[in-house]
């Protein structure tokens, strides 16, 4: 076979993909830009749509509207909470890409907002984009981006009222099946009458296994999404902390159960340090668990939430309550489960922690008056654990006392109710002692709480039913 010849054949396939593979690049951006348009608007609060689509050969333009209206949840608010802005959209189609995000690649994208209905709002550096983003889609359709938010305070601003807001950027890979997200703002300052709040720098991270579309239009997804604040100051007028908190990690994540039934929602909440009045806490710690939920029950509360998001209080009270006549029985057939695997801290007099599961079970029917106490004490099991170091509870049932005798005395001694109050702390634990309600060990006291099958002990002594309805 002649070598120059099938070079040639080479090339004029190369350069075939190169003039045909564009258009076709193009058709495809269209596509999948008002397809997810489609999507976004069947988001309660946010509205979007095409103004324009110009599709060349090597390249495409588009503007897009993009509003979000707040109006449905504050139908009482005086003004009006709607905003909007346009976003221009620039697209080279590849398979040769050289701008925005050089590469081989169906197209790369860049996008930002117009100053238009934005600086009404908010007020950032001229000549600069409040938001910009630069992406790239490959020929699996997978599509990686890094957005950016720059530097913005809110109009008006006057001495006495002003929020501003630092840099943020993230980026991001969206697939077929699966998404993931990292974003850092740098910080925010607000002052509110005197009163100034700072907030230090915050981290954001997102991973999604499920196809975005699905999750646009109420679909289900397992996740695992984190915050983390490095710190949040709050001065009065006269410079004197009032509040101030270090380190706040915050976690989120959902799994399905092995036969996607039902699914475990984890909220887990950490705190390094946390400063208010005389109040001085260290490690926080609350992990709490949602699990054993009904997937179908969950897909009918998307559906309903979606419908009911601008509905009067009538329509959203019916709604409701066919929600729940409909769905509630799967719910509780799943025996849902809440459950505090660890709440614990630290202050200077001592440490506490403790821990919760309840749980629904056996519910094959639901009763035809819901208020039925009976009913859900029966079927509700229950085991929770609660210890405090001794001076920390001390010092807790001294703050209390106090702030019941200055109530009681107004204008009273300082130093006299002090006195009062050290000397009545010990007779109210030793009270609490005595009708069982605290147990004493040897460094700390303990409270144990059990129910199943309509009975109920509280540190070891059952309770009658009767007393807790």
């Amino acid at each position: 076979m002649n070598k120059k010849g099938l070079l040639g054949g080479v090339g004029i396939v190369v350069v075939a993909a190169a003039l045909i593979g564009p258009r076709f690049a193009g058709s495809h951006v269209e596509d999948s830009l008002k397809l997810h348009v489609d999507a976004l608007n069947n988001v309660p609060a946010y509205t979007a749509q095409v103004v324009s689509f110009d599709r060349g050969w090597f390249g495409s333009t588009a503007t897009v509207e993009l509003g979000v209206d707040f109006s449905g949840a504050f139908p009482e608010a005086e003004q009006s909470e709607k905003l909007s802005f346009e976003m221009a959209i620039d697209v080279q189609h590849g398979p040769v890409l050289t701008q925005f995000s050089p590469g081989l690649g169906l197209a790369s994208i860049e996008a930002s907002t117009k100053d238009e209905g934005l600086r009404e709002f908010l007020d950032w550096e001229d000549e600069t984009p409040f938001y910009h983003l630069v992406g790239f889609v490959g020929f699996s359709g997978n599509f990686s981006y890094s957005d950016s938010i720059s530097s913005f305070t809110l109009v008006p601003n006057n001495a006495r009222q002003q929020i501003s807001v630092s840099h943020y950027e993230g980026s991001g890979d969206i697939a077929s099946n699966n998404f993931s997200y990292e974003g850092v703002l740098d910080g925010a300052k607000v002052l509110m009458e005197g009163q100034a709040v700072s907030v230090g720098e915050m981290k954001l991270s997102t991973e999604t296994e499920g196809d975005l579309m699905s999750i646009l239009q109420g679909g289900l997804y397992e996740s695992e999404m984190s915050m983390k604040l490095e710190k949040v100051t709050a001065r009065d007028p006269d410079d004197v902390n009032l509040f101030h908190l270090e380190e706040l990690d915050v976690e989120f994540i959902s799994a399905f159960s092995d036969d996607e039934k039902s699914m475990n929602v984890d909220m887990n909440y950490s705190v390094k340090s946390l400063q208010f009045d005389d109040m001085n806490f260290n490690n926080l710690v609350l992990n709490m668990a949602f699990n054993n939920i009904d997937t179908g029950f969950l897909q009918a509360y998307n559906q309903t939430m979606q419908d009911i998001y601008d509905q009067g209080p009538e329509e959203i009270e019916a709604a409701t309550q066919k929600l729940v006549k409909q769905n509630l029985p799967q719910l509780l057939k799943a025996e849902p489960e809440f459950a505090i695997s660890d709440f614990s801290g630290e202050m200077d007099a001592g440490k506490f922690g403790g821990n919760m599961s309840t749980k629904l079970v056996g519910v094959t029917q639901v009763p035809d008056n819901l208020d039925d106490a009976q009913f859900w004490l029966s079927s509700l099991t229950t085991n929770s654990l609660l210890t405090i170091d001794k001076p920390l509870l001390q010092w807790f049932a001294e703050k209390q006392m106090l702030a019941t005798m200055r109530m009681q005395y107004p204008g009273a001694d300082e130093a006299e109710i002090q006195k009062m109050a050290e000397q009545q702390v010990p007779m109210m634990i030793n009270m609490y002692l005595q009708q069982g309600f605290l147990k004493e060990a040897e460094d700390e006291y303990r409270s144990e709480f059990q129910m199943e099958d309509g009975e109920a002990m509280l540190n070891g002594q059952k309770i009658p039913l009767g007393n807790m309805m």
